[in-house]
C-alpha cells in the first residue's frame, strides 16, 4: 500500500502545502496592513465586493479544473501519457475560449449587481476596477487547469511554490503601484500577477509533460465528454461555493456598509488562510485516493478513519487558539480592538471548525468520484445562505448576515460528513469520539481564560506581554489532555516509522 500512494511524495506534498499556507498567510498579513494604511478600510471593502461578485463568473471553468486532478491521476496510474496530454489540452482550450465568452456575457450582469448593492459614492471606483477584476479572473481560471495538472501528477509541492511566489510577486507589485495609483494600482498588480502565474504554470507543467505542445491545439471530444460528465457535479459544487461569498458580501454591504465588509474580508481571509494549514494537508490525498481507487479500493476507508481522527485531534486546539488570540490579532493587525473584526473572526472560526471536520469525507468523495453528497452539502449551504442572509440581515444588520452564513455553512458541512459515515457504514459515534471529549472541554476553558486575561490586562501592559500570557495559560490548560490523547502516540509512531525508512534507505 505504501508504494501505491507514493508515501514519500505524499509527505513532501503535505509539508510544501502547509509551508505555502504559512508563507501566503504572512504575505496577506503584510498586504492588508499596508492597504489599511494606504487606501483605507472602505476601499478595501470595495475591492473585496468587486472580487466577490466577479467570482460568480468563475463558473466558466465548467468544473474541469477539478476533473483534471482525477483524470490525470487516473491515466498516469494506467500509463497512458497521450491521454494525459489530451486531457490537459482539451480542458485548456475549452476553458480559455468558453470561459472568455462567458466572462464577456457576465460583465453587464456584474455591473448591474454592483449598482444594487453598493452606495452611489463607491460605484465609480468599483466600475473602474471591474474590467481588471474580470481579466485577472480569466487568467486564474486558465492557470487553474495547469495547476490541477500538477496536482494530478501528485506534484502539489511544485504548485505550492508557484502560488507562494505569485503571492509574493503581488505584494511587491502592490508596494510599487498602490501608493501612486491607489485602488487602481491594486487592480494593475492583480492583472500582472495572474498573467505571470499563468505563464510560469504552463512552462513548469511542460517540464513534467514534454509531450505537451508549445501551444495547445488538440481537442479530444471523447476525453472532453468523460471530464464534463464528472465535471457537471463538480461544477454544481463550484457554483454553490462561488455564490456564497458574493451573497454574503452583497448583503453585508447592503445591511452593514463597506467598513463592515472590509473588516469581514480581513477576518475571513485570516481564518480561511489558517484553515488551509489543515485542508492543504488533506488535499494532497485526492490524487492519491484516485490512484488507490484504480489499484487498492478496499484501503480507502481505513485512510478516511485515521484521517478524521487526526484532523479532529488537531482542529480542536487549532481553532481554539485562533479564537483565543483574535482580540490580540486585532490590536496588532488593525491597530486597535475592533469589535466587528473580533466577532466575525470568532463566528468564522466556529463555522470552519465544523467545516474542517467534513474535509476528510469531502476529499474522499472527490478521490472516489462520488460527488453527490458534496454537491448537496454545498447546495444546502448556498440556498440557506441566500434565504437566511436576507431575512436575518434585514432584521439584525451586518452581524445577522454573518450569523446566517455560519448557520448555513455548518448545515452543509454536517451533510457531507454525516452522509459519508452513513454511506460507508462507519459508526456516527466516530464523529465525536469519547477520546476527544477531554480535549474539547480543555479548549473551551482555555478560550474563556484567554478572553479573561485580555479583558483584565489590555489597559495595563503591552500587547506582546499579553500575548505571551495568553499563550502560556492556553498551553498549560490544553497540554495534558492533548498529551494523553491516543492520537499523539499514533503520530509519534508514524513519524518514527518515516524517519526509520529514510535512514534505512540512506544506509
Amino acid at each position: 500500500m505504501q508504494k501505491a500512494i507514493k508515501k514519500r511524495q505524499l509527505l513532501i506534498n503535505t509539508i510544501m502545502s502547509m509551508t505555502q499556507v504559512i508563507a501566503v498567510s504572512g504575505i496577506l498579513f503584510v498586504l492588508y496592513k499596508f492597504l489599511l494604511k494606504t487606501i483605507g478600510v472602505e476601499e478595501l471593502g470595495i475591492w473585496s465586493v468587486v472580487l466577490a461578485v466577479t467570482s460568480v463568473a468563475g463558473s466558466a471553468n465548467f468544473g474541469l479544473s477539478g476533473s483534471i486532478v482525477k483524470f490525470v491521476a487516473k491515466y498516469i496510474a494506467r500509463g497512458e501519457i497521450q491521454s494525459v496530454v489530451g486531457v490537459i489540452q482539451s480542458a485548456l482550450i475549452s476553458i480559455a475560449l468558453a470561459g472568455g465568452l462567458i466572462l464577456l456575457i457576465a460583465y453587464p450582469l456584474v455591473h448591474f449587481i454592483l449598482k444594487i448593492v453598493m452606495t452611489p459614492g463607491s460605484l465609480e471606483k468599483a466600475f473602474s476596477i471591474l474590467p481588471y477584476a474580470m481579466i485577472s479572473l480569466w487568467m486564474v481560471i486558465i492557470a487553474g487547469v495547469l495547476q490541477s495538472g500538477l496536482d494530478g501528477y501528485q506534484r502539489i509541492d511544485i504548485r505550492s511554490i508557484i502560488i507562494t511566489a505569485s503571492a509574493l510577486f503581488h505584494l511587491i507589485l502592490s508596494f510599487m503601484l498602490v501608493p501612486n495609483y491607489g485602488l487602481m494600482g491594486l487592480a494593475y498588480a492583480r492583472v500582472i500577477q495572474t498573467v505571470a502565474m499563468l505563464v510560469v504554470s504552463w512552462f513548469i507543467l511542460k517540464q513534467f509533460i514534454p509531450e505537451l505542445p508549445a501551444f495547445p491545439y488538440q481537442w479530444n471530444c471523447k476525453l472532453f465528454r468523460e471530464m464534463i460528465r464528472y465535471g457537471i457535479n463538480f461544477q454544481a459544487i463550484s457554483i454553490s461555493q462561488m455564490l456564497c461569498d458574493p451573497t454574503t458580501k452583497a448583503f453585508l454591504t447592503k445591511f452593514g456598509g463597506l467598513t463592515m465588509v472590509g473588516f469581514y474580508e480581513m477576518a475571513s481571509r485570516m481564518v480561511m488562510q489558517l484553515r488551509m494549514l489543515l485542508v492543504s494537508a488533506n488535499q494532497v490525498l485526492v490524487p492519491a485516493i484516485a490512484d488507490l481507487q484504480e489499484r487498492y479500493p478496499n484501503s480507502i476507508q481505513n485512510i478516511y478513519k485515521d484521517n478524521y481522527r487526526l484532523i479532529l485531534y488537531i482542529s480542536l486546539p487549532f481553532y481554539s487558539l485562533i479564537i483565543a488570540f483574535t482580540p490580540l490579532i486585532s490590536e496588532i493587525w488593525i491597530g486597535h480592538y475592533e469589535p466587528a473584526f473580533v466577532i466575525f473572526s470568532v463566528l468564522l472560526s466556529v463555522s470552519l471548525f465544523v467545516n474542517t471536520l467534513s474535509v476528510p469525507a469531502y476529499f474522499s468523495y472527490l478521490g472516489i468520484g462520488n460527488l453527490k453528497w458534496n454537491m448537496l452539502g454545498h447546495a444546502i449551504t448556498a440556498l440557506m445562505n441566500g434565504a437566511l442572509g436576507f431575512i436575518v440581515g434585514y432584521n439584525f444588520g451586518g452581524v445577522g448576515v454573518v450569523i446566517a452564513w455560519i448557520i448555513s455553512s455548518i448545515a452543509g458541512s454536517l451533510m457531507i460528513g454525516v452522509s459519508y459515515n452513513y454511506c460507508y457504514k462507519i459508526s456516527l459515534k466516530q464523529l465525536l469520539p469519547h477520546e476527544s471529549m477531554s480535549v474539547a472541554i480543555a479548549c473551551l476553558a482555555a478560550i474563556f481564560s484567554a478572553f479573561l486575561i485580555y479583558d483584565r490586562m489590555n489597559h495595563s501592559i503591552n500587547v506582546v506581554l499579553i500575548s505571551a500570557a495568553v499563550f502560556l495559560i492556553f498551553s498549560m490548560i490544553v497540554v495534558v489532555p492533548i498529551w494523553i490523547h491516543p492520537m499523539r502516540k499514533w503520530l509519534i509512531r508514524l513519524v518514527n516509522s518515516e524517519v526509520s525508512r529514510i535512514n534505512t534507505k540512506r544506509i
